[in-house]
């Protein structure tokens, strides 16, 4: 998750960059609110919480790093546009991020790092968004609460499931997920992921069910 917002973080300033260049201050924008409020808010602080709970020492380090820090780079790229409200952030967050200066009008703008792309992560992580929107679209089919934790079952690659689970449990309200050669053959509705597929286990109202479909 951490090579993955790096990732998306260096694709950003490329795009704002580009957009600034060309005047086309709207793209810019756009770019600027869905890094921040997609990526970064949606999903990476609650990857994030995952790493943060059940990572090593090592690992929680790094996500602590790199979660001010991606901070601090957005702050210099939207300064162009939301001046003030960056400028006063700027200054509390730099200090965490190891950034100094007297003002972020002197720090030097967000330049794109090739180094930083790792498509491995960015394909992991797409894996694991795709899970997760099948867990959620089991749950809303089946009318779940949201406060009730559940368990699940999948087939496929049990390492790259295992690696997915932590966050599978904690961002679709899991209580357990375990890896399964066969689903049961219950009549509850499956979610296919790739070569992956997905079920909850919840006894399952066959008339109620068979009347929905």
């Amino acid at each position: 998750d951490d090579r993955w917002i790096l990732l998306r973080l260096d694709l950003a300033i490329r795009e704002v960059t580009d957009a600034l260049a060309s005047y086309n201050f709207a793209t810019a924008v756009q770019t600027l609110y869905r890094f921040f409020w997609s990526e970064y808010c949606d999903w990476y602080v609650e990857l994030a919480k995952v790493q943060l709970q059940h990572g090593s020492a090592a690992a929680q380090r790094a996500t602590r790093r790199t979660l001010v820090r991606v901070l601090e780079t957005m702050l210099r790229l939207a300064h162009p546009i939301i001046p003030f409200i960056t400028e006063e952030l700027w200054q509390k967050v730099a200090p965490l991020a190891g950034k100094q200066g007297a003002s972020i009008m002197l720090a030097p703008y967000p330049q794109p790092q090739p180094e930083k792309i790792d498509i491995a992560a960015e394909q992991d992580i797409a894996f694991i968004k795709e899970l997760v929107g099948a867990c959620r679209n089991l749950r809303g089919e089946m009318n779940l609460s949201p406060a009730l934790k559940i368990p699940a079952l999948a087939t496929g690659d049990a390492a790259t499931l295992q690696r997915a689970f932590p966050y599978l449990k904690a961002l679709a309200r899991l209580s357990e997920a375990s890896v399964v050669e066969q689903l049961p053959d219950n009549d509850a509705p499956v979610q296919i992921v790739g070569e992956c597929r997905l079920m909850l286990q919840v006894e399952v109202d066959r008339d109620a069910e068979r009347a929905r479909i």
